[in-house]
């Protein structure tokens, strides 16, 4: 046989061929399978961010639609006893997370990068010195009084934290700063500096405050020019009557003069506020008073202590009172459903001439025996127009100036019967601001200096208006958590504010920052 052929066709791979193209199957495999798995991580990754920035921003917008005092209240107190709601309200939803501890959320101090737990009130506290917490309750949150970081370390710096915040499928660490120290910007504001500084306690600018959730009562330096007029004609009807003073042609002359007798009359102001339904309302009326008038060196008949009443503003028989007047309640602030009336200002023209301790001539008594939480300014004013009648205040009528200042409330409804015993413990549910004990006669605030001008009296007054146990002097002050003011302008203390979102766990190791996720930073003022 020659030259055979053979009819076999290689249509198969070699070894080599396979081996060649496994290796590029395999490769290309690792490639996909890594991408995929990164991939999965950058997806992850930024789930993570997005809830934690979610998260940051949800807390920012809470805290920022707060006043300071009620952030504080919500991590000391998150939950309130009486409506049984979250106070923070983005964690409505989470409310047994908070109730079995699963969540924690709460105030802290920072010391030294050690993140510790506050002191809150406890009911065997024989005073709030030793509460560290930016709230002082002692009802067990129902109510709170703002606490001021005002010494050590700590000293206007606020830390709030929420341990185990969840948002989507993720799990996070919250802290939220606030500061308001040197080093944030914030100085308190001096009367020789030229710098636009801040300051706590001031009597506001009446032009910048809405009428909203602010009331104001403004009374004129006189108070009741036609009262007064009533009330010297009322005397004189009675002189001529018992005394036959003038004739028949006189019988519109006056005895006494209207303003003379103004400045020696007793005036008190009474100013009530009461809710109901939701809705605030502020109203107020003033009594004069000018029984123990007479004019010096007069006669007889020259004296409003000649009126049948002795004082009382009761008729006697026949004859009717004129030495006294009663206006009838005027409302002057009323809000609308829902809306929460914050400050309530009174602003009055001192009479210099009530100088006595005991019975002073100017009286103001505030009602507000429904513990309506609210501050109370009680500013005391000057006059600086050219065209008024009234001068300046001298130093000298400033030192012997004396009024009456009483609060009525009723603690009893609160749980408080033996409030008194220990005032220290008591807060009212009016707080008190006030330019009274200062002197004003000086143009510069930083030149002013104390004075003992009021008779400061807190008293419990029960649902029937039966008077019951009260405190006055440097008790009431504590009782009222007194505050002085300054003429300068209305400004907020600003604080710069920060929350940042950290991994869960981070609180537990004092929120190191390898594991901060997301930081927001903004101002608050308060």
């Amino acid at each position: 046989m020659k030259g055979r052929k053979s009819n076999i066709n290689n249509a198969g791979m070699s070894l080599l061929e396979l081996i060649i193209a496994v290796s590029i199957f395999a490769i290309a495999a690792v490639v996909f399978l890594q991408a995929f798995v990164t991939s999965g991580h950058v997806n992850k990754k930024s789930a993570l961010y997005l809830n934690a920035s979610t998260a940051a921003q949800n807390l920012m917008e809470e805290i920022k639609s707060k006043d300071f005092e009620d952030v504080s209240m919500a991590f000391n107190y998150p939950i309130d006893p009486t409506t049984k709601q979250v106070r923070l309200g983005f964690l409505s939803d989470q409310t047994a997370d908070i109730e079995n501890g699963s969540m924690v959320i709460k105030e802290s101090l920072n010391n030294g990068g050690t993140y510790q737990d506050v002191r809150l009130y406890r009911a065997s506290d024989k005073d709030t010195s030793s509460v560290t917490a930016s709230v002082i309750s002692t009802d067990n949150g129902r109510t709170g009084t703002f606490n001021p970081r005002t010494k050590g370390k700590n000293q206007s710096k606020y830390y709030f934290q929420i341990d185990g915040l969840k948002n989507g499928d993720e799990t996070f660490d919250a802290l939220v700063t606030f500061d308001g120290s040197k080093d944030s910007g914030y100085k308190k504001q001096s009367g020789t500096s030229e710098e636009n500084q801040k300051n706590d306690y001031e009597v506001p600018n009446i032009s910048k405050l809405d009428t909203e959730s602010n009331a104001f009562l403004i009374m004129p330096q006189n108070w009741d020019e036609n009262a007064m007029k009533a009330i010297v004609q009322g005397q004189t009807e009675y002189a001529n009557k018992i005394y036959q003073v003038f004739n028949a042609t006189d019988e519109h002359k006056t005895i006494l003069d209207a303003d003379e007798v103004y400045q020696y009359t007793k005036r008190a102001l009474y100013i009530k506020v009461e809710e109901s339904g939701g809705t605030v309302k502020a109203s107020a009326k003033y009594t004069l008073n000018a029984y123990n008038y007479s004019k010096k060196g007069g006669e007889k008949w020259e004296s409003m202590s000649i009126c049948p009443c002795k004082g009382t503003g009761k008729t006697n028989g026949a004859d009717a009172c004129f030495c006294t007047y009663e206006s009838a309640y005027v409302p002057f602030y009323s809000s609308e459903t829902g809306t929460e009336l914050k400050n309530l200002f009174v602003f009055y023209y001192p009479n210099y001439n009530s100088t006595s301790a005991v019975h002073p001539l100017d009286e103001i008594v505030f009602e507000n025996t429904s513990n309506y939480p609210i501050q109370l300014y009680v500013a005391k004013q000057r006059t600086d127009s050219a065209d008024s009648n009234m001068s300046l205040p001298t130093t000298t009528q400033e030192q012997k100036y004396r009024m009456s200042l009483t609060v009525n409330e009723n603690p009893s409804v609160l749980g408080q019967i033996n409030w008194n015993t220990n005032p220290s413990l008591y807060r009212a549910q009016t707080v008190l601001r006030t330019n009274l004990d200062q002197d004003i006669s000086t143009d510069s605030s930083s030149g002013r200096t104390s004075v003992n001008q009021m008779k400061l009296v807190y008293q419990a007054v029960d649902a029937n208006g039966t008077k019951g146990r009260s405190v006055s002097g440097k008790s009431a002050k504590q009782v009222l958590s007194v505050n002085g003011l300054d003429d300068k302008e209305n400004e907020d203390r600003i604080y710069h504010m920060k929350v940042e979102i950290y991994k869960a766990g981070a609180a537990a190791n004092n929120f190191p920052e390898s594991d901060r996720l997301v930081v927001l930073e903004g101002a608050k003022e308060n």
